[in-house]
């Protein structure tokens, strides 16, 4: 399916929200990669990862791009740590 990019308002708050959903994780990410990595939950991050996964899928098959931002950016995100805490 193709991606159509409309010119709402709605629209571009859209892209908007599908930034700051994707970036959310990141200050977090950024805490337990300066530090040790007692306490994390890989269960928590191994959902969001795979969750992210089925919604970029999903995004995809529908062309929701706007639903494919944070989806792409919580995959990065969540897979970080997930390799990060296999690791240290």
């Amino acid at each position: 399916m193709p991606i159509v990019i409309h010119n709402h308002w709605i629209d571009r708050l859209a892209i908007v929200a599908g930034f700051l959903s994707g970036l959310a994780l990141y200050p977090q990410v950024y805490l337990l990669m300066t530090t040790s990595p007692e306490g994390v939950s890989i269960a928590t991050f191994a959902i969001i990862f795979f969750n992210s996964i089925v919604w970029l899928v999903y995004s995809m098959h529908r062309g929701l791009w706007t639903l494919a931002i944070p989806s792409v950016l919580n995959i990065i995100a969540s897979g970080a740590v997930l390799v990060w805490a296999a690791f240290s």
